[in-house]
């Protein structure tokens, strides 16, 4: 399995604030500086020693138990959580393809235009998969407003989930082809998951069948309308 990102470093620290809820993310940085006495790397992280992390732990969080380390180690070694690993060798053929708008790859907690991170998940005939993990970055001088920059990087999505979306914004996903479906928050994204597999194994909306008829004919799947 790969790590969903192609910024290595940013999802090993990602994925340990996740894992050290109690110690904030300043403080990690700094205690993973400490210790390496160098600038962070993929590389510099996993050769971290475990005695070396254990002394230097911050006292504001407590020391984590044994199996808590285990997942630090995991962490710092490239080694992520499944809601924050991809699945590229499962590619074809695709059904549908989601975007959920989470700040942490469980929850669908994103408000559309000012979110960050967007969670892709595609369908195939085995279920639901994390396929990639996309970062929207404000940038001064970025040639398109920021709506339009985050629907162009999901065009190639059928639906998107988030907690609220604008008019203005929601014209824009629309005009790229994409359904925005806002959500009743608390609402994890395997709960969502697992609502769009009944869904795809009965029966489906007549506008989502035309959508998927469009771009992604579906002859190795029968669907009932």
């Amino acid at each position: 399995m790969n790590v969903a990102t192609d910024d290595p470093l940013f999802w090993r620290l990602f994925a340990l604030a996740q894992t050290l809820p109690r110690l904030p993310p300043r403080e990690m940085i700094l205690w993973l500086e400490k210790v390496s006495g160098q600038p962070l790397t993929p590389a510099r992280l996993a050769r971290l020693s475990l005695d070396h992390l254990a002394r230097e732990f911050p006292s504001v969080a407590g020391q984590p138990t044994v199996g808590l380390w285990q997942l630090v180690m995991s962490c710092l070694a490239g080694e992520l959580p499944e809601h924050l690993t991809t699945h590229p060798e499962r590619a074809e053929p695709l059904q549908l393809r989601a975007a959920f708008a989470s700040s942490d790859g469980l929850m669908i907690d994103g408000h559309f235009g000012q979110g960050k991170l967007f969670f892709i998940y595609a369908f195939d005939d085995k279920g639901p998969y994390l396929q990639q993990v996309r970062r929207h970055r404000d940038e001064p001088d970025a040639p398109e407003e920021g709506n339009e920059a985050r629907a162009r990087m999901l065009s190639d999505c059928h639906l998107l989930f988030c907690e609220a979306i604008g008019g203005p914004a929601a014209a824009r996903v629309i005009r790229n082809n994409i359904h925005p479906i806002k959500i009743k928050p608390p609402m994890t994204i395997e709960q969502q998951l697992q609502a769009l597999r009944t869904m795809l194994a009965g029966r489906i909306p007549p506008w989502l069948a035309k959508r998927l008829g469009k771009t992604h004919p579906l002859s190795q799947h029968q669907f009932s309308l």
